[in-house]
Order: structure tokens, then C-alpha cells, then sequence
């Protein structure tokens, strides 16, 4: 086995440890509190979920080091993680436009929460679908001669430079849309609840930035820019290195930043003596104060609250 494979397979068995455990707490706290089930948390627990799914590649790529695997086999294998990853990527944007129609209308938003499960799915049909259709562009991609290290650029062939090109053009989106919501948000008048929310939001445009975006770039990269396939294969092996980190301390960042999602998981786990994690701001409580003494801009913050809280 080459070094630079010895090594990558090293820090690929470190990430796992973190970012499976992590995405795994994440989906089990969302179930196991009653605070955790609006719409925003089900979107976040979607898309660690779909985070969940994609480490498995590492498992597949640990397999493949000490037992040649055909790039068709490694198809196969991989799956779930490439679902993952097609469907992990398109679900940061479905919680971005979750986030902006709660800014932007409140009162509208408010009326789809009273359909929460066909809003829901509305959402995650452009991820679902996206990931679907990449599939089976790679399932045309297989070649029982070819030998390979068995990696999601790997398995998908030349589907891989179809999702390059594409989540780069899809993250090209994201990080405006979180922008745009923190700065609605930051003009609005701001209780602790919210700053959890400022917070959370910078982060999560960071892990995009840092992670997909990065990713993207150097597959697209590699694809336009002539170089030995070689090179160009374990370019792309290493930069998702990046996703995989980005995709890992989702835990650990609402754990930090969210009451909530620290209470909820301290209870499920058994550290705390709290049964129920203190809620956010609810739209009635917005409501009542709109009819008080609060502006409307202050009412459109607390609605935003709503169903994220964090």
C-alpha cells in the first residue's frame, strides 16, 4: 500500500470515530426530545442523518485497503455514502431556504407548520431527487475490470465530475441565503435565544465554506485542469478529507451553541436531572407581545424562533 493511502486511511479512521458517533447522537436526540421535532430540527437531523450515511465510505475505503475490491463492487458498496453525500450537501440549502422563508414571512411560515409533513417533504424532494439522480448516473459508471482504493470519488467514476460541477454550483447558493438570513436576524432585536442563533448560523456558513465548498472547488478543479490520473485521484481522495471533517463536530457545534440540544442530550444520556429541554421563544408568546409593546420587527425575530431552538 502506498504511504499517502496509509496515511489518508489513518485520518480517515480518526474522522469516523467522531463524525459517526456524533451524527448518530444527533439523529437519536432529535427523536428522543419533544423540543427537537419542529420543522428546522427535522431538517438538521436530515441532514446529520444523511452526514451519518456518508461515513460509512470510510468503512468501505478500510475494506478495500487490504482486499482488492472492483471499482463496480465498490459501487455497490458505497451506496449509502454516496447517497449521503449527494443528499447531505443539497440538505444545507433546504435548511437555508427553511431559515429565509422564516425570516422573510413569519406569519406565512407559521401556516406551514400546521403542514409540517408536506412542507418537510417539499424540502428534502430536490435532496432526495438529486441524490437519486446521481446515482444512477454512476450506476452506469461501473467497471468490474477496473482496481481501485475504494473511495467515493472512486465509486462513481466519471458521475464523481458530474457532482463536483454540480454541488459547486449548488454551495454557490448557500452561503448568500445564511448572510442574508443572519443579517434580517441582526437588525432585529436580539434576546439570548437569538444570539444561539447568530452563532449557530456563522458556524454552519463556516463548515459550508470550509467543507463543501472546498471540496467542490478542487474536484472542479481537477476536472477542467489536465493532469496525470493519478495525481488527480488522489487529489480528490484527500480534499474530502474536508467534507468529512466539516460533516463531523455537528454535535459538538450544537452542543456548544444550542441550550436546547445540550439539555436534550444531557437527559438522554443520562447526565442531567432535566426531563425536558427549556423551549425557545413560541409564536404565541411573539404574538402577544406584538399586541403589547413589541414592534413588528421584534415579532418577526421571535417568530423565527419559532420552530429553531437553538
Amino acid at each position: 500500500m502506498e504511504p499517502l493511502l496509509i496515511i489518508l486511511l489513518v485520518i480517515y479512521m480518526t474522522i469516523f470515530v467522531v463524525g459517526f458517533t456524533g451524527n448518530l447522537l444527533m439523529v437519536l436526540v432529535t427523536f428522543h426530545s419533544k423540543n427537537l421535532r419542529s420543522i428546522c430540527n427535522m431538517l438538521i437531523c436530515a441532514c446529520c442523518f444523511c452526514d451519518l450515511l456518508l461515513f460509512t465510505d470510510i468503512l468501505a475505503f478500510f475494506i478495500g485497503s487490504f482486499v482488492e475490491i472492483s471499482q463496480q463492487t465498490c459501487f455497490y458498496m458505497n451506496i449509502p455514502a454516496d447517497f449521503g453525500a449527494f443528499a447531505s450537501n443539497a440538505c444545507v440549502l433546504a435548511v437555508g431556504i427553511d431559515r429565509l422563508i422564516a425570516v422573510v414571512n413569519p406569519g406565512r411560515y407559521k401556516q406551514l407548520e400546521m403542514e409540517r409533513f408536506k412542507y418537510f417533504s417539499l424540502l428534502m424532494a430536490f435532496p432526495v431527487l438529486y441524490a437519486l439522480a446521481l446515482l444512477l448516473v454512476g450506476f452506469g459508471e461501473r467497471d468490474p475490470t477496473k482496481v481501485l482504493p475504494c473511495l467515493l470519488p472512486n465509486s462513481l467514476g466519471h458521475a464523481y465530475d458530474l457532482f463536483a460541477l454540480t454541488s459547486f454550483g449548488i454551495n454557490l447558493f448557500v452561503p448568500p441565503i445564511y448572510i442574508y438570513v443572519y443579517y434580517r436576524i441582526k437588525r432585529m432585536r436580539m434576546n439570548n435565544s437569538m444570539k444561539a442563533v447568530f452563532k449557530s448560523l456563522f458556524v454552519t456558513v463556516c463548515l459550508v465554506v470550509c467543507g463543501w465548498m472546498t471540496t467542490d472547488l478542487i474536484g472542479a478543479l481537477t476536472v477542467t485542469l489536465p493532469m496525470d490520473d493519478k495525481v488527480k485521484m488522489m487529489i480528490q481522495l484527500y480534499c474530502g478529507t474536508f467534507i468529512f471533517t466539516s460533516s463531523a463536530f455537528n454535535a459538538v457545534v450544537y452542543y456548544k451553541l444550542s441550550r436546547d440540544y445540550r439539555s436534550a442530550m444531557r437527559t438522554m444520556l443520562g447526565i442531567s436531572n432535566e426531563t425536558q429541554a427549556m423551549k425557545s421563544t413560541t409564536y404565541k408568546e411573539a404574538t402577544d407581545a406584538q399586541k403589547s409593546t413589541m414592534n413588528r420587527a421584534s415579532t418577526n425575530t421571535n417568530a423565527i424562533n419559532t420552530d429553531l431552538h437553538v
